[in-house]
């Protein structure tokens, strides 16, 4: 690992995302001077803070720590069918076990944790549920997987979401 290119990489990536190095330190509650030794190539991020970091510089903690691609790695292909399908299970889920079942309540307060769009009700409206399998693929290329144009028009009608699906799917690549 070429410690100078690391912080070569988390330089560019705050530029990119126009934050000065107080910013990308307050975000992860440290001092501006950890930041500046990262990017001169002085030390490394303490491995406690490679997730927020990841989050913030909107990559993967790979990117952070092998940047040019030191690593080679297959990425693997979302496939939007079973994310659907995966979904409709757990709807079965719900009649199998009862909506009043403690398990099923769970894991129906996990899925509406960001709160944005309630679960249940997007189980039977395709628009809602559109909106949910979007995230999820969102968040799957934020963890390195890739998503193929054709898929995203094969499983999505709204063009908004497309549109954001393949901006997404540029800038994760």
């Amino acid at each position: 690992m070429n410690i100078y290119k690391v912080g070569q990489y988390i330089k560019s990536r705050r530029t990119e995302l126009q934050l000065t190095q107080k910013q990308l330190a307050d975000r992860l509650n440290i001092s501006f001077q950890a930041v500046s030794k990262w990017e001169t190539g002085s030390t490394l991020p303490d491995t406690s803070l490679l997730l927020k970091l990841s989050d913030v510089l909107e990559v993967t903690v790979d990117h952070i720590l092998t940047p040019g691609g030191d690593i080679l790695r297959t990425k693997e292909v979302i496939n939007i069918a079973n994310i659907y399908e995966a979904f409709r299970c757990i709807k079965k889920i719900g009649l199998a076990l009862g909506q009043n079942n403690q398990i099923y309540k769970n894991m129906m307060n996990g899925l509406n944790k960001d709160g944005e769009i309630n679960f249940l009700e997007a189980l039977d409206n395709p628009e809602k549920m559109e909106v949910i399998v979007a995230k999820s693929c969102i968040q799957l290329m934020m963890d390195g997987q890739i998503i193929k144009e054709d898929e995203i028009d094969k499983h999505f009608k709204n063009e908004d979401i497309k549109k954001k699906l393949i901006l997404y799917s540029k800038k994760y690549k």
